[in-house]
C-alpha cells in the first residue's frame, strides 16, 4: 500500500507516516518539518477571527447537552453554524487543507442533524460521546495554532535566523538554547488561554509501523513509522522537531515575508513563491536580479552607461533629438554595456570610445536609414 494511506486524519484525529526526512499526510508526501513551517504563514491579521470562531462555539455545546429542552433547542442551530463557519476557516491551514472534505462535512452533517439531539441530550450514549469528542477536538484547534505559531516565530526571529550554519548541530544548538530560555517562556506564558494546548518541546504520541511501497522503488517495500498524536500541537512540534533533526527549519523570506521550509544547509534569502513586486519573478529569481542590479551599479561600465542615457534623456527633452533618435540611441547604449560587463577587454579599450555621444548619435541615425 501507498504511505500516508488509511490515516482517517480528521479534527480529532493527527496522523502522519515518517520515512527517512520525509512525511506522508493523507497519501501526499512533504520534507519533514513542512506542516510547523506552512502553519506560521497565517497572517496576524486572521488569528483574532480564528481564536474567536474557536471560542463561540465553547459556550453553547454545553447548554446543548445540559440545558433544557427549551435552551437546547434555542441554541442547536446557532451552534451548528458556529462549526461550520469555524470549519470553513481551518479549512485553509495545514494540516486540514489536506483532509477529506466531504467526508469530515458527512461526518457534521450527521453530528448536527436537527433529528440527533434527542440522541444527543442522552448520557453516556454513544452519540452524545462522539458529539462531545467533535466540539472538544475542534475547538482547541485555533488555539493549538495561535500557541505554535507564538513559539514558531519566535525561534526562528531570535534563533534561526541568526545561525551561521544551517545543519542538525547548529539547529539542536539552537533549540537547546531557546527552549531552555527564560525570555522564551515568559513569551509563552504572556498569550491568552494558556491553559489549553500549551506549547511544548516534549510531544505527546504513540507509534506503530505499517508496511508500504518505497517510494524509491515501487516493487519494494519498506517499514514506515506511523505517529499518532492526542492534540494538534504535539503534531506540529513533533513534525518541527524532525524536521530539525533532518536538517529542515523554516525560515522568512525578504522578498515576500512569508515563511518557507530549507532543505539544506544554504543561508537562506527567499523562497521559491511568486515575488509580490514582480509576478513574472520567483522571491529568488527577484532577489537575484536586484543583487545583480546594486552589483551592476558600481561597476564603471554601468556609471558610464547611466551618464550617456542621462544626457540623452535631457537632449530629448529640450528637443534636441527626435523621438526615434532617443530610443535607438537608448538601444546602443544599453547594447555597448552589456557587451561591456561581459567582455573585459572591450571593456578596457573600446567602450568609452563607442560611449561618445557623437559616436552613438551617428550610429543611431544609420539604424534609422
Amino acid at each position: 500500500m501507498p504511505l500516508g494511506i488509511q490515516q482517517n486524519n480528521d479534527f480529532t484525529q493527527f496522523t502522519m507516516d515518517v520515512w527517512n526526512d520525509k512525511i506522508f499526510y493523507q497519501e501526499k508526501e512533504f520534507p519533514a518539518g513542512f506542516m510547523a513551517a506552512s502553519v506560521l504563514n497565517i497572517s496576524e491579521e486572521k488569528l483574532p477571527e480564528l481564536i474567536q470562531a474557536g471560542g463561540a462555539p465553547t459556550f453553547l455545546f454545553p447548554v446543548v447537552v445540559q440545558g433544557s429542552d427549551e435552551e437546547a433547542a434555542a441554541v442547536f442551530p446557532q451552534l451548528r453554524e458556529r462549526i461550520l463557519y469555524l470549519t470553513e476557516l481551518l479549512w485553509k491551514y495545514p494540516p486540514f487543507c489536506y483532509n477529506d472534505y466531504e467526508k469530515e462535512m458527512r461526518r457534521i452533517n450527521i453530528l448536527f442533524d436537527e433529528s440527533a439531539l434527542p440522541q444527543i441530550r442522552t448520557p453516556d450514549s454513544e452519540f452524545q460521546t462522539e458529539f462531545l469528542r467533535f466540539c472538544i477536538g475542534i475547538i482547541r484547534i485555533p488555539i493549538a495554532m495561535y500557541h505554535f505559531y507564538a513559539a514558531g516565530r519566535f525561534f526562528e526571529l531570535d534563533y534561526l535566523r541568526r545561525l551561521k550554519k544551517r545543519n542538525e548541530t547548529h539547529f539542536a544548538v539552537a533549540a537547546h538554547d531557546c527552549f531552555n530560555s527564560e525570555q522564551f517562556w515568559d513569551e509563552m506564558r504572556s498569550l491568552q488561554s494558556l491553559d489549553m494546548e500549551p506549547f511544548t518541546v516534549y510531544p505527546e504520541l504513540s507509534s506503530t509501523y505499517v508496511f508500504a511501497r518505497s517510494p524509491k522503488n515501487e516493487k519494494e517495500m519498506v517499514f514506515v513509522e506511523r505517529v499518532i498524536f492526542p492534540r494538534l500541537t504535539d503534531f506540529y512540534t513533533y513534525d518541527l522537531m524532525n524536521g530539525l533533526h533532518h536538517g529542515h527549519a523554516p525560515s522568512q523570506c525578504q522578498g515576500c515575508g512569508r515563511y518557507f521550509l530549507t532543505t539544506n544547509g544554504h543561508i537562506p534569502k527567499y523562497c521559491d513563491g511568486v515575488a509580490p513586486q514582480d509576478n513574472r519573478y520567483t522571491c529568488r529569481q527577484y532577489g537575484a536580479m536586484m543583487h545583480q542590479k546594486e552589483q551592476n551599479k558600481q561597476h564603471p561600465a554601468y556609471r558610464l552607461f547611466t551618464t550617456r542615457t542621462d544626457t540623452i534623456r535631457k537632449h530629448h527633452q529640450r528637443g534636441k533629438i527626435s523621438d526615434d533618435l532617443r530610443r535607438e540611441a537608448l538601444y546602443l547604449a544599453g547594447s555597448y554595456r552589456d557587451k561591456a560587463l561581459m567582455d573585459n577587454d572591450y571593456a578596457a579599450d573600446g567602450y568609452a570610445r563607442d560611449m561618445e555621444l557623437e559616436h552613438i548619435y551617428a550610429e543611431a541615425e544609420n539604424r534609422l536609414k
